[in-house]
């Protein structure tokens, strides 16, 4: 019998990841390895909402190579040429991988998928040709010119315009976005910006070159344009007041010509340069773009609202998946979902949007204060990590028991409680402050500070700035329908993944601390991001429903760690968060571009 296969592709901003699936459970995937005769059964899952129901994919091979794509602080796309090599790598080595363990005709390849850090646009000329590093924007931009701009823009729009934009597209006026790094490019680079064609992001680049297509004309899939800034997320139409504040009409008109939704425009076929280097992907449907974390949060198990998906890689985020259909614009009430002030809201597809914050600064952030220190032995790390979890505990219960004692006392704690506190704005802030020209900031320093308290310091900084992401989050999705139900009852839970948390058990636990919520990692969720793309992927080739366009996929099985929070953390942590609120309240002012 022949194997059904889902490619997926992933191009972050440290590497190029590309695994296969099979879209059957794994004993199926055994019995074709052993017995290709034999015949399958047929998987389909219920589309029902809150249904629970396994999907059924196997993962058979991975790939991936170091890369980095996107330069620090400019935001600029390094490299194109690069970066679309390695995925073709990494798209090659695993077609081998697959034709070594099942031949070439036990298996096809029916779709690609693929998604990338987000967002990225590449400036393309007639020819539909990268035109060079100079010509990209990215959302890790925290140039003191765009930092300008942005408080440009801000000066020329009222609060309740920028608060009606916010509401529409779903973020805030930041050099994260598209709208303030084209303004500075078209208007202080008008040479450059006049070679410009059109602005395409990385994701069509690649399926352009493989299907022998020119990127020129090719749509943006919803996902990837809202994660642009210009998208109004609740009709899906590119929107009117993002565009009149674009530079010019070459701005406006150098965008992806059409928005659909990442199925609505399947390209096939390979160009002649690679049919003969991958003939197993003649007959596959490449599907549009998607944003790394939309298919992160589906990866994790993380679609109902109930699941919020916390991942620290290079950068950090807290999301969640909210159902919220397209209308069209005359039935779209912008109160609908109302966003919340410091988070995004991206659209995924027609039927879903993504509501969360991110940090630019996340797994780097612990990276640097490592290489700072010279901690560059693996082993002397985890050691460092294993005396913070055990310093952290000791802090917590003198935290509990200082409360406990005033409050027996009847005295109020005067203690000073003033601890060493970082703000982890190493490339800029994004969520929830928005603030321009942020950096970070290390507080508390004495003469009796060691490399364990910078280290400690730091994962608390991050994990600070995820629980008010968190906590924002919860706003909108913990609401009982009866009043008079005990509100902890809706408390959502947390799934972790990425590295930064896979590999450090005293992090997942500060997490579930830092937020009260229990916190989960489920490792058949290992490789979230190219199993999101082969499930979004899945859910679009076996779409039933109008209702639900993922499947709710079981959490918590075998092989899952549960990290409940403990009972006594909560004194420490809020004392932590009230002094890092604190402190970077206290230092705004000096970031130069002041508050956002």
């Amino acid at each position: 019998m022949t194997m059904e296969v889902i490619i997926a592709v992933d191009v972050g901003s440290s590497s190029v990841k590309c695994n296969a699936y099979s879209m059957r459970p794994q004993e199926e995937v055994d019995a074709i390895a052993s017995h290709p005769e034999a015949q399958p059964q047929q998987h389909h899952y219920q589309q029902e909402q809150q249904q629970q129901q396994q999907v059924p994919l196997t993962s058979l091979a991975q790939s991936a190579k170091v890369l980095r794509a996107v330069r620090p602080g400019t935001g600029k796309v390094i490299a194109v040429e690069q970066i679309i090599a390695a995925a073709e790598d990494c798209i090659s080595n695993v077609l081998s991988s697959l034709q070594a363990a099942y031949g070439s005709h036990d298996f096809v390849v029916i779709a690609v998928g693929f998604s990338s850090f987000t967002m990225n646009l590449i400036g393309l000329d007639e020819d539909g040709q990268p035109i060079g590093e100079d010509a990209t924007i990215s959302y890790a931009c925290n140039t003191r010119e765009v930092v300008e701009e942005v408080e440009r823009l801000k000066r020329e729009l009222t609060q309740e315009e920028q608060q009606t934009l916010y509401q529409r597209t779903g973020t805030p006026i930041h050099g994260a976005y598209a709208m303030p790094q084209l303004r500075v490019l078209y208007q202080r680079h008008p040479e450059l910006a006049q070679q410009i064609y059109q602005w395409q992001p990385l994701s069509n680049l690649c399926i352009a070159r493989w299907t022998g297509h020119s990127p020129n004309g090719m749509p943006l899939s919803y996902c990837e344009a809202s994660w642009t800034g210009l998208l109004n997320f609740r009709n899906c139409t590119l929107e009117p007041a993002a565009l009149a504040l674009l530079p010019s009409e070459a701005c406006r008109k150098a965008l992806p010509p059409t928005v659909c939704d990442v199925d609505e425009s399947l390209a096939s076929g390979l160009a002649e340069k690679y049919q003969a280097q991958w003939p197993q992907l003649s007959e596959a449907a490449f599907f549009l773009g998607l944003g790394d974390g939309a298919v992160a949060n589906i990866g994790s198990k993380c679609s109902v609202p109930d699941r919020i998906a916390c991942t620290i890689g290079t950068s950090a985020a807290a999301r969640v998946c909210v159902p919220l259909p397209i209308l069209p614009p005359q039935e779209a009430p912008e109160d609908s979902l109302q966003v919340p002030n410091g988070l995004f809201c991206y659209r995924i597809d027609k039927y879903q949007v993504l509501l969360g914050g991110a940090l630019t600064d996340g797994g780097s952030a612990v990276e640097w204060i490592r290489n700072l220190l010279n901690l560059n032995d693996s082993k002397e790390f985890d050691a460092c990590i294993e005396r913070v979890g055990q310093s952290l505990q000791s802090a917590e219960e003198t935290a509990y028991n200082d409360t406990v004692t005033d409050s027996q006392s009847g005295s109020s704690n005067n203690k000073n409680t003033t601890t060493l506190a970082t703000v982890p704005f190493l490339s800029g802030e994004r969520s929830v402050g928005y603030r321009s020209g942020a950096t970070g900031v290390l507080f508390g320093l004495t003469r009796d500070t060691t490399a364990n308290d910078l280290v400690q310091s730091c994962l608390e900084g991050v994990t600070l700035r995820l629980g008010a992401i968190i906590e924002r989050i919860e706003r909108v999705v913990m609401r009982p329908e009866n009043p008079n139900t005990d509100p902890a009852a809706y408390r959502p839970k947390i799934i972790v993944s990425g590295k930064g948390l896979e590999v450090n058990r005293v992090w997942r636990q500060m997490i579930a601390n830092c937020t009260g919520l229990e916190t989960m990692l489920d490792k058949s969720t290992f490789g979230g991001t190219c199993r999101g793309i082969a499930v979004l992927v899945l859910s679009k080739i076996q779409e039933s429903s109008a209702s639900c366009s993922f499947p709710v996929e079981p959490v918590g099985g075998p092989g899952t760690l549960k990290y409940p929070p403990q009972p006594r953390s909560a004194t420490y942590w809020k004392q932590l968060s009230d002094q890092q609120e604190s402190l970077i309240e206290a230092v705004s002012p000096l970031y130069g571009a002041g508050k956002a």
